[in-house]
Parts: C-alpha cells; structure tokens; sequence
C-alpha cells in the first residue's frame, strides 16, 4: 500500500496528520527537516533531511513509495547562502533561483508544481484530516460582543485587501482601528508587537485578531493555522478574542487551544467568508 509522505516542520500538526491517518489504517512516512521539525516525529517511521538536501527528499519518498505527499509545519525561510546544497539540489539550481523572486504564494505554488512534476500528488491536510478545520461559529463559551462583530468584519475585508497583494494573512482591529497587520514575520510576532498597544487606559478586553486565507494562495501547502500559543499571545495583547475563517484555517492541537481560550476568558470563533457575520 502507497504511503503518506509527511514532509515536516515544526509543531504538532505533522503528528496530528500522521496519528489521523494511522487510524485510517495508511501508513506514513514522515520526513523532518533539521532545525524545524521537532523529535517526536520519532514516534513514527521516519527520516532527516537538511535545507538543501533536495535529491535525497525524493529518493526518501521514492523508496519509501511515497507518492501522496503532505507539507506541513511552520518553517523559517532558510538562507540560502548558508545552504549546502546536494547532486538533487545543484540540477535544480535554476529552479531554486526563481524561488527568490516573487511573495509566499507564488513561492509556494512554483514548490507544489516541482513535486508534482516529479510524480507526486500534493495532498491538503484538510481533505486527510478536516477534524483539524476551524467549526463555523462559538468554538468556546464565549461570545463576541457587537463591537467585536464590527472589528471582525472590519478584519476580514482587511486581510482580503492585504492578501490580493500576497501580504498577510492575520489583522488586529481594536474598535474600528486596525493596529498592527501580518507581514513577513507571521502572526506570533505580529501578536507580540501588539503587547506594547495592550496598555491604553483600556478596561477589560478589546479588540479582535482576524485570520483568514489569502485568496490566492494554495490551500493544499498553505493555510492559516492557530494554536496554544496564539491564543497566549492574544491573551498578552489584551484583544477579546480570535476569529478565523471557518472550515479554511487550522487548529493545531484544537483541544489545548480551546481550553486556553476558555481559561483566557477569549471567545474562538469560526466565521464564513462567504456570509455575513453575525
């Protein structure tokens, strides 16, 4: 039986994929990058590559019969002046060029093409395990007040905006006013920027981090993703709570970051792009 090839980076989402599709009685093959991917991939079938090592990837997913690939865990965009490069690597140097040019989606859109012109069909970690989407709606006990439902809406045109430039894919609004937006950095240290705004003669909790898909990018390799820690840094920056698109984002370690909202006093809620929010 073809394998599920799970090339890793850091975080629990490459042991969710893999613990989801054991269940279902397919057997995996995870791939961890050195320096991103975290040890408990040991707990499955495995191997190590580093940035760079291109050639062997895919002869690890060839003799493993890996022809179904998952790409998932966050990953710092490696230097590639620092990278050595393997035999697979050197023949793909024109290939690795054209990565420099050009924002995240077309960077990751030029990568799914090369595997699949190497055999390989990449799959969406939603179409494998959609248990770890966002539900639509209250994810908590908690709900967003009027004024939250203002700054969500204000939110999503927000990031629809930022995304047809391939910007970002997470907005902070603070009643009506949109204080910090996700750029290169990602959404953890947007959130950690906010903290120095958390102490503005405010009362309680205010303000909303929004976070949806860009409308161009490949959701098969990309999407928006939340966990424990953003809803710890959230908590930080004193916002009322986080809204994602419903059914488009992933919840890493959905549990943990349930009962972190409910502790925090944070509603999670899972919002339709296509609708109105109410």
């Amino acid at each position: 039986m073809e394998k599920l090839g799970i090339i890793s980076g850091g975080g629990g989402l490459p042991l969710d994929v893999a613990r989801a599709a054991i269940a279902e009685d397919r057997p995996v093959h995870l791939i961890g990058i050195k320096g991103e991917a975290g040890e408990q991939i040991g707990e499955f079938p495995h191997s190590w590559i580093k940035w760079g090592e291109i050639g062997r990837l895919f002869s690890i997913l060839r003799e493993e019969n890996c022809r179904d690939v998952v790409i998932i865990g966050h990953v710092k965009r490696p230097d590639l002046s620092q990278v050595k490069m393997d035999l697979g690597a050197l023949k793909l140097l024109p290939f690795i060029m054209k990565l420099k040019s050009g924002g995240d989606d077309s960077i990751l859109s030029k990568i799914a093409g090369l595997f699949e012109e190497k055999g390989h069909r990449v799959c969406s970690i939603l179409d494998l395990v959609p248990s770890l989407a966002a539900d639509h709606g209250e994810m908590n006990k908690f709900k967003p007040t009027k004024s939250d439902l203002e700054d969500i809406s204000s939110g999503l045109e927000v990031v629809a905006a930022m995304g047809r430039f391939d910007v970002g894919q997470a907005v902070v609004v603070v009643n009506g006013h949109v204080i910090a937006v996700e750029a290169a950095e990602g959404t953890d240290q947007m959130l950690e920027r906010c903290q120095s705004l958390a102490q503005w003669g405010r009362k309680g909790r205010h303000g909303v981090l929004i976070k949806a898909p860009k409308p161009s990018q490949d959701r098969r390799i990309d999407l928006p993703t939340i966990g424990p820690k953003t809803v710890e840094l959230a908590i930080a920056a004193n916002l009322a709570g986080i809204a994602v698109a419903a059914g488009e984002t992933l919840i890493a370690d959905k549990a943990a970051t349930i009962d972190m909202a409910n502790k925090g006093r944070l509603f999670l809620r899972g919002v339709d792009l296509a609708g109105e929010v109410t």
